[in-house]
């Protein structure tokens, strides 16, 4: 990745002068100012214990379903189980996707017990803080998958993209549109070396990504400005963040990087969230 600016990284010393917001405590208020663009990014500081996210790393990365994700199979970011991205409207991959949902949903609770899973903390406290709840979302009539582990391969980077739920869906089975998309990371292990979170203040449209595009999935970053956001996660963090915003990772060495995400669904601020992965 390489255009030739300066940069700052985000620590918990400065965090305050640059467009994100860390705080120990995940509030509904918070979630309203991310999503209206009051910050780029999110970050509540320790999370999860960091004493049980190595723990839980150790017990996740034993998982055989762990691969490179079917539609970036050049890109050394592994996942358990099948994301919806990467259904594409393939009714094929649609069947083996929600075919999957519930196994995995199950086999990720399961390596984790007795603990409560990251990905299903982050759930309680979603539907206890938003005051219309939230759920699990449901495109197709079925329930999503929700809370997939992620690797990063040493050496390897996520090239600078966006995640649009609109655009994985082709057969306009969407029950409403979505207002904002979030991206939420709980970080179990950060890599020694790189395994920085970058994050663009730009959200471009389609046609827009057409012409920065360097492939059918990423931008060429020779074409975008500066990015505003620069943070080194830590084991037990959470960041959340607008998934449309152009955002990247960079190499990360001495790992593996490894982290539980999924997406928070924002329709306005009357309606539940919804998540999925």
């Amino acid at each position: 990745m390489g255009v030739g600016v300066a940069r700052k990284e985000v620590t918990r010393t400065d965090v305050t002068t640059l467009p994100i917001k860390a705080t120990t405590v995940l509030t509904r208020q918070d979630l309203v100012d991310l999503v209206q663009g009051k910050f780029i990014a999110l970050c509540i500081t320790d999370y999860y214990p960091k004493w049980l996210c190595e723990q839980l790393c150790k017990r996740l990365l034993k998982l055989p379903e762990f691969a490179r994700y079917l539609r970036a199979q050049n890109v050394g970011v592994q996942r358990t189980g099948m994301t919806f991205f990467e259904t594409k409207g393939d009714p094929r991959l649609l069947e083996q996707y929600y075919a999957e949902a519930q196994r995995m949903r199950t086999t990720i609770r399961n390596t984790c017990f007795p603990y409560l899973s990251p990905i299903d903390k982050l759930r309680v406290e979603l539907e206890e803080v938003w005051f219309a709840g939230a759920r699990l979302e449901n495109i197709h009539g079925q329930p999503m998958m929700v809370g997939i582990a992620r690797m990063f391969e040493d050496s390897f980077e996520l090239p600078p993209h966006q995640d649009v739920l609109a655009r994985d869906i082709v057969d306009n089975s969407s029950d409403g549109l979505l207002l904002s998309q979030l991206s939420a990371n709980i970080y179990l292990r950060e890599a020694k070396f790189g395994g920085e979170l970058e994050i663009w203040g730009i959200k471009p449209s389609y046609q827009e990504f057409l012409k920065l595009a360097c492939d059918d999935l990423h931008f060429d970053q020779n074409k975008l400005p500066p990015s505003q956001v620069l943070y080194k996660p830590r084991a037990g963090d959470l960041v959340l963040f607008d998934s449309g915003r152009v955002h990247a990772v960079r190499p990360s060495k001495q790992g593996p990087r490894v982290s539980m995400s999924c997406f928070v669904g924002y329709r306005g601020q009357n309606m539940p969230l919804t998540y999925w992965s």
